[in-house]
């Protein structure tokens, strides 16, 4: 697997080409299913996400945490169907890499929804150890059910003093370049 920060060459690659389950998960929470549009949103939303591409350097998955406020970030993911390619090394580098460098920018809450009906993603969140919180019936554009997965730590109180500013976890970077 081949590793880069977050561009949006890479990430405009992957959302053409998105997953069937994927496409309708985020465009379900989106005012229309225009991924030029998700793209810059996703752009505009921080530097803290990557993109996991082959071998051969065909960009494959895109991720990401955004802050949505202090020590509150909320996390995205959607893949290519050539997701299996990259899914363990994905989640080796979510764990040892990822959500090491949101412990370090002050995280107490990681949250992600998901839709009701996208059973794949709901493994590989629990595989990373989220748990669901709650279900979101109607919360999609046309009622769709949703989940809310995610992670809790400690509140510290250092954390809650934080400055206003978002903190973007700098040590966090790509394991290999594409």
């Amino acid at each position: 697997m081949k590793l880069a920060k977050l561009n949006a060459d890479d990430l405009h690659w992957v959302a053409a080409r998105m997953r069937r389950r994927d496409r309708e998960e985020i465009f379900a929470t989106r005012w229309d299913d225009d991924t030029d549009r998700l793209v810059d949103d996703i752009m505009r939303g921080g530097e803290f996400g990557f993109v996991a591409g082959s071998d051969d350097g065909v960009p494959i998955a895109a991720f990401g945490a955004v802050p949505v406020w202090p020590g509150v970030w909320e996390m995205w993911m959607f893949a290519t169907d050539r997701w299996p390619e990259v899914a363990m090394e994905v989640t080796s580098f979510g764990r040892e890499t990822f959500f090491p460098g949101l412990e370090a920018a002050g995280y107490h809450r990681l949250q992600c929804r998901s839709l009701s009906t996208h059973r794949v993603a709901h493994r590989w969140l629990k595989h990373l150890g989220a748990h669901k919180e709650s279900e979101l019936p109607n919360f999609g554009r046309n009622g769709e059910t949703f989940h809310l997965f995610c992670w809790t730590r400690p509140v510290h109180p250092a954390h809650s003093e934080a400055s206003e500013k978002p903190c973007a976890p700098s040590q966090t970077q790509p394991q290999g370049s594409r």
